[in-house]
């Protein structure tokens, strides 16, 4: 991690150089477009050979659900120590979401129209937890509370077997815990082509959302539109903004922290000097020393500090709403007031003793947030996620008269007859004459 100077106007080209290349590669379009397709001709039987092809060669269609039994007998092998964390976790963060619940409402408008909102959840959700690395119990509680504190009857979960058939039992048993009863053994491109549009074994889903690889996300991509989804979640990342009161060592553990998540993850230090931006890469390598961690072979740590000339502050807010990081972490002597030119960020930890992996498990938020920039148009996942909002109008004989030439002078006005007409035979018919003078 070798500390560059940068200057306000040079932040949006050094940010450019910091994202990854976003080119989808054709091949990955091409292979998850035939998976999708697939499934979603075929059911159940596609569902099978792509799972045999790439995860499972023994898979059937009775094995793809995994039994009451396994979820149960997981939760009940699960450290107790390890039990009291998911509850404490779980406590928090539906505590969290709970203060996201709107109510519905209606209310007389200006011309006598009634008009409201109505939020209902939808029926059923999926969930993706991935494998490999991303094979989290934690995924599974963030992903499941926002959608039961919204109301959502109907959860189910898909997770990648490994070549034995075998599924994490720290999933099974956080599934069990989160009353998440309905578990597949499928993953990839093909669940969630399953969830989107449904087959015998594994009925549709209104929602997809959980993490994922690159096949994962086109999947969500290509089946937007048929199914509701959180967001294209890309590799992890954060923002660190440290000025002289920063401790470089807490500073060089969260940047550490931000490298194990893998998979092209990158963590950005803005100090408020050369001399900081030293003194984190040398604490950083104490503590890959003493604690025999290797580095990273796609790690992607950078730091810089302002050129000369430069202020510190103007520097590092644009540098923070041009990147508009998945975390940020503000390690500045007023958090507060630094907040107040933040626009675009996911999740924001304010203060040195508030590293960003007490949001990732049992500070409250939650820790699916958007990346690659999207926090600059998207939000973390929400119980807004799983609900959806209708609108509520009704008309009496006051707001006919009042509405109708209004909305027959525009329907006129835009040519179409018979929006004009629908109006006015309600009108007319209206126990209170409408005002002919408007048609």
């Amino acid at each position: 991690m070798i500390p560059l100077s940068l200057a306000t106007e040079a932040v949006a080209a050094a940010v450019a150089g910091l994202r990854p290349r976003a080119a989808q590669a054709r091949d990955v379009v091409r292979t998850v477009a035939d998976i999708v397709e697939a499934v979603r001709a075929r059911g159940d039987e596609a569902l099978v050979e792509s799972t045999r092809r790439l995860d499972w060669p023994a898979a059937s269609v009775d094995s793809l659900r995994v039994p009451l039994e396994q979820l149960e007998s997981a939760f009940a092998a699960l450290d107790a120590d390890l039990r009291e964390a998911l509850r404490t976790a779980r406590d928090d963060v539906t505590w969290f979401h709970r203060h996201e619940l709107r109510s519905s409402w209606r209310e007389r408008g200006p011309l006598g129209q009634e008009l409201g909102i109505r939020y209902s959840p939808v029926r059923r959700a999926g969930l993706y937890v991935p494998g490999g690395l991303g094979c989290y119990a934690s995924t599974v509680v963030m992903n499941a509370v926002p959608a039961q504190v919204a109301g959502v009857t109907e959860l189910c979960i898909c997770t990648p077997p490994g070549p034995d058939g075998a599924v994490n039992d720290s999933v099974l048993a956080a599934a069990w815990f989160m009353g998440v009863t309905e578990v597949y053994r499928v993953g990839g491109a093909q669940a969630v082509a399953a969830m989107a549009y449904g087959t015998d074994t594994i009925p549709r889903v209104d929602v997809i959302c959980g993490p994922g690889n690159a096949y994962v996300m086109e999947a969500k991509r290509q089946v937007y539109g048929a199914v509701g989804i959180d967001g294209l979640a890309g590799p992890s990342e954060v923002v660190v903004v440290a000025d002289g009161t920063a401790r470089a060592d807490w500073v060089a553990a969260d940047m550490l922290a931000q490298e194990e998540h893998g998979s092209g993850a990158t963590a950005i230090l803005m100090g408020h000097s050369e001399g900081l931006c030293l003194a984190v890469a040398d604490a950083a390598e104490r503590l890959r020393a003493d604690t025999g961690a290797a580095e990273a072979a796609d790690a992607r740590l950078h730091a810089f500090y302002p050129a000369a000339g430069s202020d510190f502050r103007d520097v590092a807010t644009a540098l923070v709403n041009e990147y508009a990081p998945e975390h940020l972490e503000l390690h500045v002597a007023d958090p507060d007031d630094f907040l107040s030119g933040v626009r675009a960020a996911g999740a924001i930890f304010l203060g040195g003793e508030t590293p960003t992996a007490f949001g990732d498990y049992v500070a409250g938020s939650n820790h699916v947030l958007p990346t690659g920039g999207a926090a600059r148009f998207s939000s973390p996942l929400s119980v807004d996620t799983f609900v959806r909002s209708s609108s509520l109008v009704r008309l009496g004989p006051r707001s006919l008269a009042a509405l109708t030439p209004h909305l027959a002078r525009l329907a006129r006005s835009e040519g179409f007859v018979f929006h004009r007409v629908s109006a006015e035979m309600r009108c007319y018919a209206a126990p209170t004459p409408c005002d002919e003078s408007g048609t």
